[in-house]
């Protein structure tokens, strides 16, 4: 009954690695529900009720305990997906030797050789434009079919 040897080096599979970053996900929700409960504990009570102090602290402590724990976990198993993503060749994160060939893989920040695909992306606005077209025409169309009702009425 599941006495196989576990292969510590065998590298995860595919749904393996869905399943850990599902579950990275669920923790940075609960991030935002630590933070929402540090929040709470520090945030004045709506009815006229006395301020316990002493339980807003605790409050706060408990809170900002549970955040830095899940933030601590999360930044662990993001770090484990990076370096499986490096394995696997899929990023390349060392940089690159001096005086060599650029490298066309791409280095995991967005960049592939000394091209940074973000900043050529952010100035590609070609379908913005087109929308844009689209919606004058359909603005024009729309005063036109109104002044014709005007016209006829």
């Amino acid at each position: 009954m599941g006495d196989e040897p576990v292969d510590i080096h065998k590298p995860f599979t595919v749904e393996e690695n869905i399943r850990q970053l599902n579950a990275i996900d669920q923790s940075i929700v609960q991030l935002m529900n630590h933070t929402a409960n540090a929040l709470n504990a520090v945030s004045m009570p709506h009815a006229a009720s006395e301020v316990d102090v002493a339980s807003q602290k605790q409050g706060l402590q408990d809170a900002t305990d549970a955040f830095l724990d899940a933030l601590n976990s999360v930044e662990v198993r993001m770090k484990r997906q990076i370096m499986a993503l490096e394995e696997a060749g899929i990023v390349n994160l060392k940089p690159a030797a001096k005086g060599t060939k650029v490298s066309l893989k791409p280095d995991g920040m967005g960049n592939v050789g000394k091209l940074d695909i973000g900043w050529l992306n952010s100035r590609g606005n070609k379908v913005e434009r087109e929308m844009e077209a689209e919606l004058w025409s359909k603005a024009k169309d729309y005063l036109e079919k109104e002044s014709e009702t005007l016209k006829k009425a």
